[in-house]
């Protein structure tokens, strides 16, 4: 048996330092570019285009090594944790997801617990068309719009999270 995933795990604090500094390189050079050239020139807009992926890179990247480091547990602004988490829940669901933020509040959630447990009540919108998965933050509660799939109750408790399901909607308390 090996041990990649602990080797791995090991590797995601050093690992995330290295990326955010690339990406750093990557964007200030972007910037700099963008800003060097006139607004109507097309190669303007394929910069802009270029930077506007380099930060969705960046924010999918920490938001994936952040599932591999060691577990932490400190303060964060709810709409701030959603907005970190929320590229890997995009990539989960393999569509796009509606996100609507109606308030935030302080949120002190054991991570990266938390959030996989939210990739695997996520996963349960993947069946659903196109355009209607949709999640509300609303200070420290998430609500989708639908049941969660099977187990991802389970795991949502596990985690520290009190979860109610309805009909079509799971609410989960973040804090």
């Amino acid at each position: 048996m090996t041990d990649a995933p602990d080797r791995m795990a090991g590797l995601a604090r050093p690992m995330q330092h290295a990326v955010n500094n690339l990406i750093m390189v990557l964007n200030a050079n972007l910037d700099s570019v963008a800003a060097s050239l006139p607004a109507e020139d097309r190669s303007t807009l394929r910069v802009k285009r270029a930077l506007q992926g380099a930060k969705d890179l960046e924010a999918l990247l920490r938001a994936y090594l952040r599932l591999g480091r060691p577990a932490e547990q400190s303060p964060v602004d709810s709409g701030r944790f959603l907005e970190a988490v929320r590229p890997v829940l995009a990539l989960a669901v393999g569509k796009p997801l509606k996100v609507e933020v109606l308030s935030t509040t302080t949120i002190t959630p054991p991570r990266p617990e938390v959030d996989l447990a939210l990739l695997d009540l996520i996963v349960g919108a993947r069946d659903m068309p196109p355009g209607t998965p949709r999640l509300t933050l609303d200070g420290d509660i998430i609500t989708v719009n639908w049941a969660p799939p099977e187990g991802a109750e389970d795991v949502l408790k596990a985690a520290g999270l009190a979860v109610t399901v309805e009909a079509e909607a799971t609410r989960v308390a973040l804090g």
